[in-house]
């Protein structure tokens, strides 16, 4: 009996291994190929595609108000439309909406992705059935750029963290969610098919209970070779929610629950004779099939990447998901073994700025053929759902070509500079600085965030670690060799000694429950490491353990 079993077990894995190897060569052919070949000339990609959007909205409130049906070239475009954001465009949003006539777009949503905006209002973005068409070609062409180089990825399940697609309705009733539930459903269905966790435990709002059950359900799974989640916060939660409840988890995957986990006694058992001879878990020791974790790895998020490796086996590899926001796609993964993004000149059309000559505003814009290695950018883009010439204030730096089309990396938010008295501080620099610190003290904090304060003219570390002499002193060196105007600054007297505070870890939580309370989806939550004391809240001396000044 158990042989047959086994037997259809095999006959079952084979069959599905064909199906996707025949699904891979069907993407292949149909989006890939494309895709590849558009990267050869990217300029010509990006003019036809401007036109394209241009002509189809040309007869829209906004398009007569701009000119649309008149603009021949990218020239006459800038020159036509000043730079949006969204604050300039949502009452076009709002009257479209509500009237049903074409203020910005020439068709109407059929859904709109949230996100916090920076009045405090929500921002939602229009989706378009054609939107849905683009992240779903889009998402083909990743799922085989990691087959193409990582092909056991889709041997077992996928562990997928999001928030949920359609979280309400607006008063017209039409529904708004999250970009990240958008991407989990546009997956190809052998992905989706392999999905460990039910969306109707992503939809729970109670964030303790999720968590718990996400646990529960992963533990459950013994063959999961890939997981994804846009920050990799989540996955070190997860693993932090395991070790500590792993007695009652285990006992629930025994018995089952009412979210729909069939018992499970066998894996149960399996996972106390792990613990008994492990002791701390690790994710290597759960799952040693895992094969990929797809997630960002650029921005604040790169602190938590040494993190997150030590609870990976050394066949794991970590997967750039890529630049991407509730707005738009800004990149591509197309190498999963080099993690090189593309610049997505197939779904928006997209400008620059030099990052300094925006700053000092001697700005100049930019089109894709115009890109350097190695410099560093802010991205202006025209999307095909009704932005245009739109600001996101966010900076990427271009790596390197892939053919002729640049690759790029997520920097930062261009609102993580903080500006006290000329010094410019950023904050890939602070956490370059905070990780050099980290590494020359063998220290591993899962969190940390710098605030400035304009008024003292003083900066504060706040950090999740056991306290530790000479903090102020071993941070101003990294600080410094990051930025010389924070070295002068300091030497002249004119920034006061860096503070460092040490705080428990139970503060990372708490300030992540404050921002999602502020309006912020915890899916797409991103820790800014640097903020000026005035766009932070949040009260982190409750929190403290020890304070060192020097």
């Amino acid at each position: 009996m158990i042989k047959g079993e086994q037997r259809m077990d095999v006959v079952g894995m084979l069959l599905s291994r064909l199906l996707i190897s025949l699904k891979m060569f069907w993407i292949r052919h149909f989006y890939w190929r494309p895709l590849i070949n558009q990267t050869f000339r990217p300029q010509q990609v990006q003019e036809k595609l401007l036109q394209k959007i241009l002509d189809r909205n040309k007869q829209t409130d906004f398009g007569k108000t701009y000119g649309f049906a008149a603009i021949k070239n990218y020239h006459d475009y800038r020159q036509a439309l000043p730079v949006q954001t969204y604050e300039t465009l949502r009452c076009l949003i709002e009257r479209q909406e509500g009237t049903r006539s074409s203020c910005l777009n020439a068709g109407q949503p059929v859904l709109y992705a949230q996100t916090s905006g920076t009045t405090g209002r929500p921002k939602y973005i229009p989706i378009f059935p054609k939107t849905l068409d683009q992240y779903r070609r889009s998402q083909h062409c990743a799922a085989y750029a990691i087959y193409s180089a990582l092909p056991r990825a889709y041997a077992g399940k996928l562990l997928a963290v999001v928030s949920p697609a359609i979280e309400g309705y607006l008063p017209t009733g039409t529904p708004y969610g999250s970009m990240s539930g958008l991407i989990y459903r546009s997956m190809p269905q052998f992905v989706t098919a392999s999905y460990v966790i039910p969306m109707q435990v992503l939809e729970l709002d109670d964030y303790a209970l999720k968590y718990h059950l996400i646990a529960v359900f992963a533990l459950a799974e013994q063959n999961i070779t890939m997981m994804a989640t846009a920050n990799p916060s989540t996955l070190l939660k997860i693993v932090e929610i395991i070790n500590a409840r792993w007695d009652t988890l285990i006992q629930e995957v025994a018995i089952g629950n009412t979210y729909g986990l069939v018992a499970r006694p066998q894996r149960s058992e399996m996972l106390k004779t792990l613990n008994y001879k492990k002791g701390k878990i690790v994710f290597a020791d759960i799952w040693p099939n895992l094969q990929v974790v797809t997630t960002w790895t650029g921005g604040s998020c790169s602190v938590l990447i040494p993190s997150l490796q030590k609870q990976l086996s050394s066949m794991t590899r970590i997967v750039e998901m890529g630049y991407l926001s509730s707005e738009f796609r800004g990149s591509l993964t197309i190498d999963a073994v080099e993690n090189r993004s593309i610049l997505a000149i197939h779904e928006n059309f997209f400008e620059f700025v030099e990052r300094d000559r925006w700053e000092d505003k001697s700005r100049e814009f930019l089109t894709v053929s115009a890109l350097q290695t190695g410099k560093q950018y802010y991205v202006f883009v025209t999307t095909q759902n009704g932005l245009f010439r739109y600001f996101i204030d966010d900076i990427i730096e271009v790596e390197g070509w892939y053919n002729h089309t640049p690759t790029i990396r997520f920097v930062q938010k261009g609102k993580g500079v903080v500006n006290l008295t000329g010094e410019k501080l950023y904050e890939n620099q602070v956490i370059h600085a905070v990780c050099a610190m980290m590494q020359r003290l063998k220290i591993e904090p899962h969190f940390f965030i710098m605030l400035g304060n304009p008024d003292l003219q003083q900066y504060t570390l706040y950090i999740a670690t056991e306290p530790f002499t000479d903090a102020s002193a071993i941070l101003e060196k990294y600080l410094s060799d990051q930025n010389i105007e924070f070295a002068a600054k300091r030497q002249s007297g004119r920034l006061r000694q860096t503070i460092v505070r040490f705080v428990s870890g139970a503060a990372a939580d708490a300030y992540k429950k404050y921002c999602i309370e502020q309006g912020q989806r915890e899916s797409q939550f991103k820790l800014q490491k640097l903020q000026s004391v005035y766009d932070c809240g949040f009260d982190f001396e409750n929190y403290e353990i020890d304070r060192y000044a020097a």
